[in-house]
Parts: C-alpha cells; structure tokens; sequence
C-alpha cells in the first residue's frame, strides 16, 4: 500500500518544516510562497518567527511546488529528520529486549533491502 503524500509527511518534525519553508523563502517573497502554500502571509510570518508550524497539508503542498534545485536539499532533510527520530527510538528500544532488538533489526534489513531495489 503506498501512502499519499499528505500521509507521509505527517512524522516530519516540527524543526525540519521550519528549514523547509525557509529554504523556499530563499528563492520567493514570503506572498509568494504564501500563494503557492494556499496559506496567508501572516502565517508564513509565524512559521519565520515559530509562533506556529506547518501542517501536513502545507509541507505536503510545498512538496509539490518545490523548484528543482530545491527538491534534492528538502528531501535530505526530510531523510535526516527521520533518521534522528528512528536512531532515538532505536536506542530505546534496543534496551529494552532481544525479541524487539531483533524485531528492528530485520524492518531496518527489510528497508535497506527495499531502498537497494529502488535504485
């Protein structure tokens, strides 16, 4: 089952929306980006100052307007982002039996398996 975009967006952190929408400020006003969001300029305000975050359906808007040259830098820090909370999880719970030692070490085999498929 493959997840929309707006699913998959939903465990990114509140951090990496921030340097998502700045990063797209680089290159745009903040009307902008407000426009290509669908959100007001006010918000892109408070996103700057981090009185509020995106929501899932903003970072998963952005991710369908990104420029090119944007989309490699946004995806690697979406990757990083996910990784971190993984790695904390993974510190966790590796303390905390074998079975779920094991049991995480074969979804992350599992994943690495699927990522070498993809290409």
């Amino acid at each position: 089952m493959e997840l929309s975009i707006y699913e998959a967006v939903h465990w990114i952190s509140k951090e990496a929306r921030y340097k998502i929408i700045e990063i797209m400020l680089a290159t745009r006003s903040a009307r902008q980006l407000a426009f290509e969001l669908g959100v007001s300029p006010a918000a892109i305000n408070k996103y700057l100052s981090r009185r509020m975050h995106p929501s899932d359906q903003t970072i998963a808007r952005a991710l369908q307007v990104l420029y090119d040259y944007e989309r490699e830098r946004i995806y690697q820090i979406i990757v990083d982002d996910i990784i971190n909370a993984l790695s904390k999880l993974i510190d966790c719970v590796s303390n905390e039996s074998e079975y779920l030692k094991k049991y995480t070490t074969e979804r992350l085999n599992d994943l690495l398996r699927r990522l070498e498929e993809n290409g």
